[in-house]
């Protein structure tokens, strides 16, 4: 019973991460746009920058989520 509490309150610890992923995307979709509203000509550029954050940010709210389930599941 003690390891079943102690799996669950270790899940729901790993899953915080992912809510600092959320909030950080956020973040960095407002300052996307914030930098395309002021300059629109440096779209090309920006965006060769921004899909590789992009990906970095979202990868550091996937993996907590999958530790989490294999520490739930597994």
């Amino acid at each position: 019973m003690e390891l079943e509490v102690a799996k669950l309150i270790a899940g729901a610890i790993v899953a915080l991460p992912a809510h600092g992923a959320a909030i950080g995307l956020g973040m960095y979709f407002k300052s996307y746009n914030d930098a395309l509203a002021r300059n629109p000509e440096t779209k090309a550029s920006l965006d060769e920058k921004y899909f590789l954050s992009l990906a970095f940010i979202e990868a550091l709210g996937i993996i907590p989520i999958g530790i989490g389930a294999a520490l739930l599941f597994g």
